[in-house]
């Protein structure tokens, strides 16, 4: 195994060992010339140093100015949209081209690449002339390099009308700057059933990279009604912008994407959200919130906690009697009873409430007063006026008198904002 030191003097030549096109200067000067925003000319030496930045993989002008390595990859327009589409369209992808053939004879390419410090998005095809297997897809593990271990994260894909082709694109964790090849590691499934890990080794240039135009801390908490959340920061790419922090929250989990009611403003204006998750270890919970990239010019980040998982204590019994009376339970929030009966595995009411809602401490009181918890909750499903349904069983066979429900989890509206500093 090599040692640190080893690793990094490999690293350290590898940089050393870019070379750039001979026509990189004019080709540079021309392009930092095309931008609008720049009025003066630089002078020599300016030029001089960006060029020498950009070898070390620095670049601290516009990415526009990248555009001389990049070439569009051609064959996915209908797979993705919006920036990636926008970033390819402009020539920013990493043509690759690095073919291998499968097991049964279905020929993999990794058409290209697009990489930022938010994720490394990976093109490929599959193609067969005699026809893709019906379940002919990539299963993607990992992709491993120097300093490089990044896991699949997403992924879209189409085949043609032939079923001869297979486009699809592949979403990432970051990778190293320090990788110049990388190893992507995939299943294929075999005629017997079995499992082959496999894997495909390709170039991978980290000076054609798209730089990050944001990343500040952020350092904010805010609280809610059963603990509270703290972000940490902002980094936007071109591709991307990622909010990250840490959860301290009770009931996080009662609500579903609890983090989709965190709003991110450029300017006033929504940007667009894309995912988000949440992770726990030893150390707490982390999460971080996935949206659009950021407009080429900003003056002002907002983000809005519209929404969040929030908690009403309720300690309410309400008379089976009232079954055709839609309750109110806190807010805006309701409560249906639907329909009670008596079958072999007890008491089952059925129940419908807004669809964020979760009840808590629900139990059933027959007509002696006597509490019968509830034993389990069956056939959750939508029903056609947007509320949620289930049934609550209850494993008695008594008359039930009431319902009697000790509170809820909901998505609550906090409106509590945040402002970024951009400067």
């Amino acid at each position: 195994m090599k040692t640190g030191d080893e690793l990094f003097d490999e690293a350290k030549k590898q940089i050393e060992e870019i070379q750039a096109p001979g026509e990189l200067e004019p080709r540079l000067r021309r392009a930092l010339e095309s931008v609008p925003v720049r009025k003066k000319k630089r002078p020599p030496f300016l030029l001089t140093a960006a060029a020498a930045i950009f070898l070390l993989g620095i670049v601290t002008f516009q990415y526009d100015a990248l555009a001389y390595y990049g070439k569009k990859l051609l064959g996915f327009d209908e797979l993705s949209s919006g920036t990636l589409n926008e970033l390819n369209e402009k020539g920013y992808g990493q043509v690759i081209e690095k073919d291998a053939v499968l097991s049964d004879g279905t020929k993999l390419t990794i058409n290209g690449a697009m990489a930022d410090e938010n994720q490394f998005v990976l093109y490929y095809t599959m193609s067969n002339d005699n026809g893709l297997r019906s379940d002919a897809d990539l299963s993607p593990a990992r992709i491993t390099g120097l300093f490089t271990n990044s896991t699949a994260e997403s992924g879209t894909s189409q085949v043609n009308d032939h079923g001869t082709e297979l486009k699809g694109i592949l979403s990432f964790e970051p990778v190293s700057p320090f990788s110049n090849d990388l190893t992507l590691h995939f299943s294929e499934q075999m005629k017997n059933g079995s499992i082959k890990e496999s894997a495909l080794t390709f170039p991978y240039y980290p000076n054609k990279a798209l730089q990050t135009s944001l990343k500040k801390p952020i350092r904010k908490t805010l609280r809610v009604d059963k603990g509270h959340i703290t972000f940490r920061s902002i980094k936007a790419s071109p591709t991307m912008t990622i909010i990250e922090g840490k959860l301290d929250v009770e009931n996080f989990d009662r609500a579903d994407f609890a983090l989709g009611g965190i709003e991110l403003k450029a300017d006033g204006k929504n940007v667009l959200l894309t995912g988000g998750g949440s992770s726990t270890s030893l150390f707490g919970t982390s999460f971080d919130i996935r949206y659009d990239a950021l407009p080429e010019t900003v003056e002002t980040l907002t983000l809005v906690m519209k929404t969040f998982t929030g908690y009403e204590p309720l300690n309410r019994k309400i008379p089976l009697s009232e079954a055709d009376k839609p309750q109110t339970l806190a807010g805006e929030k309701e409560l249906s009873l639907k329909n009670l009966a008596k079958t072999s595995r007890g008491i089952e009411l059925t129940v419908a409430t807004d669809e964020d809602v979760m009840l808590e401490g629900v139990s059933l009181t027959d007509h002696q007063g006597r509490s019968v918890p509830l034993e389990t909750t069956v056939n959750m499903h939508k029903n056609g006026k947007g509320m949620k349904e289930r049934t609550l069983i209850f494993n008695t066979t008594a008359k039930a008198e009431s319902l009697f429900i000790e509170g809820m989890h909901y998505l609550k509206t906090y409106d509590e904002r945040i402002e970024i500093d951009v400067k």
